[in-house]
């Protein structure tokens, strides 16, 4: 890996903004040749590495003596966690062909941890990709460098050794930022004290870049608001540092002739980093709470900072060259492993993609990593082979879901996703906590159950949620509707859950020490067990 002498917040100081963006951004002038040749050269040493790797030695054994990067897709099968969880499991430093500087986890949909292994130069490409995205998410046009010295940073995204907290940490050898919390402070605390002491700071010391979940940033501009409305903002509660700053935000939120004031009024953004699969819902609303549109990344903890958004409000994804090498599955193939339980061997590669597709992840890491031919298990779908109007000749992604957070309804109903749910949840209009759906049989016929906890204010009845919601599924999705019109019955079933249903399974999971990833049900197809806990039964 290239090494810099220096870190890119001295390039600024010296107001050297081309060799910054140039540094981080330049992969965005690239052609998909271009791309390849990156991909191809950068796999060619990690093969070489992957000779000396005591962890492919275990798994494929002397194959690897063989591999190039003409036969590695012959020669060497779709791997899963599983394949090199039993030599991970312990932490060896001495497990791959370089010494392990960090490990990051993250937990598999059973809660059991998933431990990865970080190479020094692993770790440092997550601390410059770490500032790429920060220069992009505060960018307005190509070359356009606003972060400084010093800039406050604010998250309360899962701290070290979950990726996103690592790649706070990994940031600060590039660049000299403010962090909010201090990095060594971030680790001791629970989410709720993280976010609560976050913006009590951010009163008094401002944010210029905020990285938060979607849902975090939704709710904090409603209670802000709701607060302002109802007068139950106390002035008390301020820190004396921070009453100039309401009393700014009460001058520019009359200019625009509102009573109430929001995060935007606050706080100047340059950059506002948001993440979950719901973020297309809120992007207006975050719009207008924040002032800045939620900068999306795709990123695993097992590939780290693998696509990013462009500058401006450009919406794809775009993918980084130097991250991890990628195949992607097509979408026949892992739809009939899903319904046929035949397991995918063919993989296509980034200049093989058609638009209007979706495809299955696949990556090997870079950097003397662990994971080779690796699924992630994670759709992305490409809706663009290249975007003129930013004149970006890569190809564009949208992040779609896990390829096994789909309900299959039955033999011609198609697969029913979150992203669907979301849709029609939205038009519906049924303001809601949260909510999670299961495939289950009623007399023998498969129907899809929605569990839904509906804010207090709602007055609703569950028969008339039915109806609306499956009026607008049929629209949006006719081969739900054929299942009424051919098979004469409605496949779907509402429960309204009571107040508090979904904060109760949280501190349910909290003192079960879950950790964030795993505190809420999935949202589709959750356990039995996740179901029963949050209709109250086996709870204490």
């Amino acid at each position: 890996m290239k090494r810099f002498s220096e870190k890119t917040s001295e390039l600024i100081r010296r107001r050297e903004f081309a060799r910054a963006w140039q540094r981080h951004c330049s992969y965005l002038d690239f052609s998909i040749q271009e791309f390849m040749h990156i991909q191809q050269r950068l796999l060619e040493e990690q093969l070489e590495l992957g000779r000396r790797s005591p962890l492919w030695r275990r798994v494929f054994g002397d194959v690897v003596d063989k591999l190039t990067v003409d036969n590695m897709r012959e020669l060497i099968p779709l791997t899963e966690y599983e394949d090199y969880e039993p030599y991970l499991k312990d932490l060896p430093s001495d497990i791959l062909a370089l010494p392990v500087k960090e490990w990051a986890r993250t937990s598999g949909l059973s809660g059991k941890p998933k431990w990865v292994p970080y190479t020094e130069d692993a770790y440092e490409h997550l601390g410059l990709c770490t500032i790429t995205t920060g220069i992009l998410s505060s960018a307005r046009h190509r070359g356009d460098v606003r972060l400084r010295p010093g800039d406050v940073v604010a998250s309360n995204l899962p701290p070290r050794p979950f990726m996103s907290g690592l790649a706070l940490v990994a940031s600060s050898e590039f660049f000299d930022y403010h962090y909010l919390p201090p990095l060594d402070m971030t680790e001791e605390m629970s989410f709720q004290e993280r976010t609560e002491w976050v913006f009590r700071q951010a009163m008094i010391d401002g944010m210029q870049l905020l990285g938060a979940m979607t849902i975090v940033l939704v709710r904090m501009g409603e209670m802000l608001e709701q607060g302002m409305r109802d007068r139950s903002f106390s002035w008390k509660l301020l820190h004396p540092k921070a009453i100039w700053r309401v009393i700014r935000a009460i001058r520019r939120a009359r200019r625009e002739n509102r009573q109430y004031i929001l995060p935007r009024d606050l706080w100047d953004l340059k950059g506002l980093q948001g993440g979950g699969t719901d973020t297309f819902l809120y992007r207006d609303r975050i719009k207008e709470y924040w002032g800045l549109y939620p900068y999306e990344i795709y990123a695993c903890t097992e590939g780290g900072i693998m696509a990013a958004q462009a500058w401006g409000e450009h919406q794809n994804l775009i993918f980084l060259p130097d991250s991890a090498f990628y195949e992607f599955i097509s979408e026949e193939d892992w739809v009939r492993e899903r319904l046929e339980g035949v397991r995918p061997t063919r993989t296509l590669l980034m200049d093989e993609l058609e638009v209007g597709k979706r495809y299955d992840v696949v990556i090997t890491n870079f950097y003397g990593g662990a994971f080779l031919r690796y699924r992630l298990h994670d759709l992305v779908e490409v809706v663009a082979l290249e975007d003129r109007e930013y004149g970006i000749q890569l190809p564009q992604f949208q992040f779609v879901g896990r390829s096994g957070a789909f309900i299959d309804l039955s033999g011609f109903a198609g697969l029913i996703d979150e992203k669907l749910l979301l849709q029609a949840l939205d038009r519906v209009g049924i303001p809601y906590v949260d909510w999670t759906m299961r495939k289950e049989f009623r007399d023998s016929q498969p129907i899809l159950h929605l569990y839904l906890e509906p804010k207090e204010e709602a007055n609703l009845q569950q028969d008339q949620v039915r109806e609306a919601l499956h009026q607008v599924l049929k629209e949006l999705n006719s081969d739900y509707g054929d299942v009424e019109r051919m098979l004469g019955y409605v496949p779907l079933e509402v429960t309204l859950l009571p107040p508090g249903s979904f904060d109760r399974f949280i501190q349910h999971r909290l003192a079960q020490g879950a950790d964030l990833a795993h505190l809420k049900p999935l949202r589709i197809q959750p356990s039995a067990e996740d179901i029963a806990l949050l209709m109250g039964e086996g709870r204490s």
